[in-house]
């Protein structure tokens, strides 16, 4: 029978429901009402029995075999424990376990499956279930789907628009994202050797970065993308904007590029750069790398430093490669150097920095520098015997080089060191008694007394030793009150003709002399001045145009028509003409040359030509700046054969 108040089924000796434990009431009668049908009887009429479906069989667990429940073994609905689990058994009756009796529902759904439920319970089901789904609001139920949709949407878009989960899905949609997304997909389609997309991507992202916010690692890429696509100049430019204008100090671009320049053989560029790589990372990388590449540097066998005589060195390369020095501080090596061929002087006092790179091919080594400092020995002053003073008849002086005592020579250990050096004591002394400063085209004392004139007379003398170091100057002073007295020097009132330099008009000088066989502009670098000379019989004349008009600049004559100052003329002898100026009796200089005199500007000496002639040439200052200048040609035998007459601009 089937219980009242839950529906489980119990059998005809149960007292209680064995679901709910209610009262089961056995109703004997035979009547065919609903509770009658309910709990399995069946009415009076003599229709044949519905049949009743027995209670589904209780699964068995762990796998067992369906079986029944022998209800009829319970001696008494007494001794059943409240929800004791009825007992199961297999098909031999032994006993297995207990199951859960199963609900009212769960019996009736499963009859109801099978058809089996009777009729008046399968028009409760119905309306129970129609029952859970009748107090539903739908307008709710569609507004709370719409809100919950809304909600969906907009979470979606701030996590697209906000993360960068969000910000990468979009990029690889092809929408538009923020840089740091099209960076990673471009690194993405990079990866996958989509170099075109990567690129595109790479560019997209560098827009979307601006000036203010580079992406070094992004750009270095992008490089790489270049690379792989074969667009290498592309790729050199954008590596050099990287190590020129955005990181300096980033050695990464830097690697990149040098490795390109090697693999096109381009190797001084990969070494300059190597150079300027190491100067801004200060990564000692790049300077290994640099000194691999390049040839050794040339080495030298005499080291920098101060040398107080001539010395030479040699270079050499480790590889044997050609070098090329210079000690110009202005030239471009190895363009602008010498090729090394054997040793190289240092003569000359000074300093000398020296340059040298050693040359393979197309690659310069870096450059050898070496200073040298060469500072000759510098002698002492010559000594003379004769003390200044005032003397009453002529004297003689005798010259000798300079000594120092052993006491000066203690506090002087740098020329002692030069007492040993025969180059430094090798002395040769210059003289002069003309007013003159000694130097190589004076008078050399070979030990022969050197004779003072008349008057107030300076002796200056200088030593020089054999590396032309010469001394500082020695000088003496003497007063020689003896006669006779030596001339006075050329003047400007020493003038030809009654004429005047500067002074002469064109048209004077033509009205005395004529104007001449010819005449012809010329240029002259004493006159300076423009310039028109006119040709006569006995010579010519220069007039020049200046500020009074043409005047005279210069006159040459080779024959008597005009004398020369002081009784001088053509035909006269050297000792005639020099006895009637200033002369001051000092020798002949070894080329010949002998100075007469010199007081300032105003001078006078003898010139001994290649040829054997001779010139005396004297020179007066005019007091504003300008000089006249008085010339006799000698010829070999010492006889004037010309004389010139100029004005010094």
């Amino acid at each position: 029978m089937l219980c009242p108040k839950c529906g489980a089924y119990a059998t005809a000796e149960d007292i209680l429901c064995p679901q709910c434990q209610t009262l089961l009431t056995h109703d004997e009668g035979s009547g065919g009402g609903v509770q009658n049908i309910r709990q399995g009887r069946t009415g009076s009429r003599s229709t044949p029995a519905r049949p009743v479906s027995p209670a589904p069989a209780p699964v068995p667990r762990r796998g067992a075999s369906r079986t029944y429940v022998d209800a009829s073994a319970r001696s008494s609905s007494t001794n059943i424990p409240l929800y004791a689990d009825p007992e199961i058994y297999d098909e031999n009756g032994d006993r297995m376990g207990t199951e859960k009796i199963r609900s009212l529902r769960e019996v009736n759904n499963s009859l109801a499956a099978e058809g089996l439920l009777p009729g008046s319970e399968r028009v409760r089901h119905r309306r129970a279930k129609k029952k859970r789904f009748s107090g539903v609001n739908w307008a709710y139920v569609t507004i709370a789907l719409v809100i919950l949709l809304l909600l969906g949407a907009f979470g979606m878009y701030m996590y697209l628009d906000k993360t960068p989960g969000g910000q990468l899905i979009l990029a690889r949609m092809g929408v538009d994202a923020e840089a740091a997304a099209l960076w990673q997909v471009g690194e993405e389609r990079l990866d996958t050797g989509d170099i075109d997309g990567a690129v595109e991507y790479f560019l997209l992202a560098r827009e979307k970065d601006g000036k203010d916010n580079i992406n070094v690692t992004g750009l270095m890429s992008l490089c790489s993308a270049y690379e792989a696509d074969g667009r290498l100049e592309e790729a050199e430019a954008l590596y050099t904007e990287i190590y020129t204008e955005i990181a300096p100090s980033a050695p990464e671009a830097y690697r990149s590029m040098v490795r390109i320049l090697l693999s096109q053989r381009r190797d001084p560029e990969a070494a300059e750069l190597l150079k300027l790589a190491y100067e801004k990372t200060g990564q000692e990388t790049f300077l290994q790398q640099r000194s691999e590449l390049l040839p050794s540097i040339p080495t030298v066998d005499l080291i920098g430093g101060y040398y107080n005589q001539k010395k030479s060195l040699n270079l050499s390369s480790a590889e044997s490669y050609d070098i090329y020095y210079t000690f110009d501080p202005e030239a471009v090596l190895p363009e602008g150097g010498t090729l090394y061929t054997g040793t190289i002087p240092l003569g000359e006092e000074g300093e000398h920095v020296l340059r040298a790179v050693a040359v393979s091919e197309t690659l310069v080594s870096d450059p050898l520098q070496v200073t040298y400092q060469i500072f000759m020995p510098t002698p002492l002053q010559p000594q003379a015997n004769l003390a200044p003073n005032t003397y009453q008849k002529s004297q003689t002086v005798r010259l000798t080089p300079g000594k120092l005592t052993d006491e000066e020579l203690e506090k002087n250990p740098g020329y002692k060191s030069t007492l040993t050096d025969p180059v430094a004591q090798d002395i040769v002394i210059y003289y002069t008694i003309d007013g003159s400063a000694p130097d190589s085209d004076s008078p050399i004392f070979d030990g022969t007394p050197i004779k003072l004139p008349a008057r107030k007379i300076t002796l200056r003398a200088v030593s020089v030793n054999g590396y032309g170091k010469p001394s500082n100057t020695k000088e003496i002073t003497y007063k020689i009150m003896a006669e006779p007295w030596p001339e006075a020097p050329f003047e400007m009132a020493d003038a030809i003709g009654g004429m005047k330099l500067t002074a002469t008009t064109r048209e004077e000088f033509f009205l005395q002399h004529g104007e001449g066989e010819r005449s012809e502009a010329v240029t002259s670098s004493l006159l300076q001045h423009e310039c028109m000379r006119y040709y006569y019989p006995w010579g010519y004349v220069t007039m020049i145009h200046n500020s009074a008009g043409w005047v005279l600049g210069d006159l040459c004559f080779t024959s008597s028509y005009f004398s020369g100052p002081r009784g001088t003329g053509i035909g006269s002898m050297e000792s005639d003409i020099v006895s009637k100026f200033k002369d001051m009796g000092q020798v002949a200089s070894a080329s010949g040359n002998r100075g007469l005199y010199e007081d300032d500007d105003d001078k006078g000496k003898i010139y001994l030509q290649e040829d054997g002639t001779k010139i005396i040439r004297y020179i007066a200052s005019t007091g504003d700046g300008h000089r006249w200048q008085l010339e006799y040609i000698l010829n070999t035998s010492g006889a004037c054969t010309a004389i010139l007459w100029t004005y010094l601009h």
